[in-house]
């Protein structure tokens, strides 16, 4: 069985994680566009 690639990697320099596989960056973009929608919308 293969072993489950980690889609997040902690940064060399700096704080937090950065992506590491497409499936991270596709968080990642996911968070941006759902973020993006939530601010246009006329509460």
């Amino acid at each position: 069985m293969n072993h489950p690639r980690e889609w997040f990697q902690p940064k060399v320099v700096g704080i937090g994680w950065s992506p590491r596989t497409w499936e991270g960056w596709a968080i990642i973009v996911s968070v941006i566009a759902i973020g993006a929608l939530v601010g246009r919308m006329n509460l």
